[in-house]
C-alpha cells in the first residue's frame, strides 16, 4: 500500500510544504524511519531528531528548518499520525472478505456485505453480523447476537447469546462478552444460583482489550457506552453502566450495579464496589479501592479512595512514622514512667 504526500495531506487535512508526489509506503518513528516512511514531529522537543531523520516526509506542528523533504503541517500532528498508522494497519491486518470452509454458520444467521470470517468460527442461530466486519479464527458467537457494521473480533473472542454490539467495535483475543453475572443466594447452607436473564449492550466505537470479561445483567442490561476503552484483564460485572468516552486501564474491577459516568478515567488495578456511582469526569488513581460514590469531577486515590491531595499527605506522613516513633520513645524515656 502506498500514498503520495499530497494524498496524505488531504487525508489528515494538513498544509503541504514541498514536493507533492513523493511516495510513502510506511510509517515510522523519527529515529527508526527509512526511505519511503513518514514520521511525525509532536513538538519542538523533537525538532533536532527531525533534522537528522531518514524519513521521506514529515507530519509536523510547524515548518522544520534544515529538513529537505516534504512536510505536512497540522495543528495536531500526533492525531494526524494516528490517522496514517490506522490506514496502513487496516490494509495489512484485514483479511479478504469471505467465509472460511471450516466455519460453522447457522442457517438462520445473517451475514452482511464484505464480511471476513476466519477458520473455526461459530455463528449461532438468528445472529446478525454487520457489513465490513472481520471475525478472526476461533471466535464463537452465540444465538440471537447482533453485531453492527465494522466490527473487529480477534481470535478466541466469545460473544454469548443475546448480546448487542454497536458499530466499529474492536474486541481483542480471549475476551468474553455476556457470560453469567456472579449471583447466588444462601439456602440451607448452600449457594443457589440466581438466573442471569439479562444481556449486554456494547455501544459504538468501543474497544475492549485482551482477556476482558463483561457479565450479562441479572435482568435488564449491562451497558458499555459509546467511545469507551477497556484495557486488558478488566472485569465488568452484571448490571454495570459505563458512560460515554470513559477509560478503564488494566485490571479494572467494577462490581455489580455500579454506575460509571461519562469521561471517567479509572487507572490500573482499581476496584469499584457494587451499586455505587462515579460521576462524570472523575479520575480514580491507580490501585484505589472505591467503597462509596464519588461526585462528578472529583480526583481520588487510595484505599479507601479519598481526595487525591489528602491521600498524598497521608502517604507523606506514613514515611515519617519510624522517625516519629523514635522521637516519641526518647521523649517517653526522658520523662520517665507515668505516675
Amino acid at each position: 500500500m502506498e500514498f503520495t504526500v499530497s494524498q496524505i495531506a488531504k487525508k489528515v487535512q494538513g498544509e503541504l510544504l514541498g514536493p507533492s508526489l513523493t511516495i510513502i509506503t510506511g510509517v515510522a518513528s523519527l529515529t527508526g524511519a527509512r526511505e519511503g516512511d513518514i514520521a511525525f514531529v509532536k513538538d519542538d522537543a523533537f525538532v533536532k531528531a527531525a533534522r537528522s531523520t531518514r524519513a521521506s516526509a514529515l507530519i509536523a506542528h510547524r515548518k522544520i528548518e534544515k529538513y529537505d523533504g516534504p512536510q505536512i503541517i497540522c495543528e495536531n500532528p500526533h492525531l494526524a499520525f494516528v490517522t496514517m498508522v490506522n490506514l496502513f494497519l487496516a490494509e495489512k491486518a484485514r483479511p479478504g472478505p469471505g467465509v472460511h470452509k471450516t466455519a460453522v454458520i447457522a442457517k438462520t444467521a445473517v451475514i452482511g456485505k464484505n464480511v471476513a470470517i476466519g477458520a473455526h468460527v461459530v455463528v449461532g442461530e438468528h445472529s446478525v453480523i454487520g457489513s465490513n466486519s472481520v471475525i478472526h479464527p476461533n471466535v464463537t458467537i452465540g444465538d440471537h447476537v447482533k453485531i453492527a457494521s465494522g466490527a473487529l473480533l480477534y481470535p478466541g473472542v466469545v460473544i454469548r447469546e443475546g448480546t448487542r454490539i454497536g458499530h466499529r467495535v474492536i474486541i481483542h483475543s480471549n475476551s468474553v462478552i455476556g457470560d453469567d453475572g456472579f449471583g447466588y443466594i444462601q439456602h440451607h447452607g448452600k449457594h443457589v444460583k440466581i438466573p442471569q436473564a439479562g444481556t449486554v449492550k456494547i455501544c459504538d466505537d468501543v474497544e475492549i482489550g485482551t482477556c476482558v470479561t463483561i457479565d450479562r445483567a441479572a435482568l435488564d442490561v449491562t451497558v458499555i457506552g459509546s467511545g469507551v476503552k477497556i484495557d486488558n484483564h478488566s472485569h465488568i460485572a452484571h448490571n454495570v453502566e459505563i458512560g460515554e468516552n470513559s477509560l478503564l486501564i488494566a485490571f479494572a474491577k467494577i462490581a455489580g450495579g455500579a454506575k460509571i459516568g461519562k469521561n471517567v478515567i479509572i487507572a490500573e488495578d482499581v476496584g469499584v464496589t457494587d451499586n455505587i456511582t462515579i460521576g462524570d469526569g472523575c479520575l480514580i488513581g491507580g490501585g484505589s479501592k472505591v467503597y462509596k460514590s464519588v461526585k462528578a469531577g472529583e480526583v481520588v486515590w487510595g484505599s479507601p479512595a479519598k481526595p487525591m491531595q489528602l491521600e498524598k499527605q497521608i502517604q507523606a506522613t506514613l514515611k515519617k512514622l519510624p522517625k516519629m516513633r523514635e522521637t516519641l520513645r526518647r521523649l517517653t524515656k526522658k520523662q520517665g514512667p507515668a505516675e
